[in-house]
């Protein structure tokens, strides 16, 4: 009995994280997320400095297109199961944070930029990119035995984290597109690993 209501949580799970996003995103249509959104922005670029400028650049880089891909490359080459479901996942990821993009057509910060970007803000792509295949990435090594197990899990956070304030701190997205990307993504996440086939 116990398994079974355990089984049935975590089938609806991805619920949780879903929810959240559609909350964040009446939150910025009703223009409710702006002060928060300034706050943020305003902390991370009370620190701008040239030589943190530059590091946030290289950082951003880990959840672009080539990033992701060599990262799920090098999965392919320790466990090619996982390294399918991280693409599938990509895959995936990618078409819906551009439909949702065009839908929403949110502009992106109109502030001083350290890169352009020519698409819409809301959820950020780099945030949705990089919780996927990292979330991903966390729950088989959670489920695995491999040594330092621990320490690639904390990594794989720090990764989503740096990634995400990068993009905030560049002048490329608002802090709640990040979350926006962030939530989808996690629900996603969820969603996956609760599918038989793919479990670990």
């Amino acid at each position: 009995m116990v398994s079974k209501l355990k089984k049935n949580y975590r089938r609806y799970l991805f619920l949780i994280p879903l929810v959240l996003f559609i909350a964040d995103y009446l939150l910025i249509v009703n223009g409710w997320m702006k002060i928060i959104d300034q706050f943020v922005f305003e902390s991370l670029r009370f620190f701008a400095s040239d030589q943190l400028k530059e590091i946030f650049k290289i950082i951003t880089n880990l959840g672009s297109f080539w990033g992701i891909l060599i990262v799920i490359f090098l999965v392919f080459l320790v466990n090619r199961k996982v390294s399918y479901i991280c693409l599938g996942a990509s895959i995936i990821q990618t078409s819906l944070n551009r439909v949702i993009k065009a839908i929403v057509r949110r502009p992106r910060p109109n502030v001083d930029v350290f890169i352009r970007e020519s698409n819409f803000s809301f959820p950020s792509g780099h945030a949705m990119a990089i919780t996927c295949l990292y979330g991903l990435l966390i729950y088989y090594l959670y489920k695995s035995e491999i040594r330092y197990r621990k320490l690639l899990i904390v990594i794989c956070v720090l990764i989503i984290v740096l990634v995400s304030l990068s993009r905030v701190y560049l002048g490329v997205h608002y802090f709640s597109d990040i979350i926006g990307g962030i939530l989808l993504s996690s629900s996603l996440v969820l969603y996956i690993s609760d599918i038989p086939s793919c479990q670990a």
